[in-house]
Formats: structure tokens, sequence, C-alpha cells
């Protein structure tokens, strides 16, 4: 069932790219907009029990300024918002997590 739909999905992008990257952006605005709205709450719950949780909060606000930052120039950002903004997303999402085990691996050893 995946790979039909992969293909059918797959056989559609490459027919109609231009509707594929206008299709892929607005799919990605609303993931980052679920991510941004989810690591801010986990940041909160985090508050209580890590000290860095600063970072996680400071990802899920990241998240919905890309989002902000697409909606702004839509139609015209779906070129460039994949790359870049995936770029930018995953990096403080990474820091976020790299932050977050330290914070845990020291509260570890507490």
């Amino acid at each position: 069932m995946t790979a039909a739909l992969a293909l059918v999905l797959g056989l559609i992008l490459i027919a109609q790219p231009q509707q594929g990257v206008l299709t892929l952006t607005l799919a990605l605005a609303i993931m980052f907009t679920i991510e941004g709205i989810a690591s801010i709450l986990i940041s909160l719950d985090f508050r209580q029990h890590l000290a860095n949780w600063g970072w996680t909060l400071l990802s899920g606000i990241i998240d919905l300024v890309l989002v902000y930052l697409i909606w702004q120039g839509w139609p015209g950002t779906a070129a460039w918002a994949i790359g870049l903004l995936v770029g930018i997303n995953m990096l403080f999402f990474g820091l976020a997590l790299v932050m977050t085990a330290i914070a845990a691996r020291a509260m570890n050893r507490d």
C-alpha cells in the first residue's frame, strides 16, 4: 500500500514539478507548525527537569518563525524554502537534542 502511494505521488511530482514544489512547501509549513508547537510544549515540561530546556524552546520558536517566513513570501518562497529552511530546522533541532542530552547526562550523574 505504501509503495503504491509512493509511486503515485512520485509520478504526480514528476508530471507537475511546480505544483509539487508548492505542495511540498505547504506540507513543510504544516510540519514545522506542528513540530514548533510540540517543541514549545515539550520545553515547558522539560523546564521542571532540565536546566537546558531553553534550547528546545528556541527550536520550537525557530520552527514557527520559519513558517512565518514561508507564508510571508508565498508562493515565491516555495522555490528556495525546502532546502534552506529544512537545513535551518535541522540545525536548531539537532542543537536542541544535543543540549538536552548533555543536560540529561549531567542530571543522571547527580
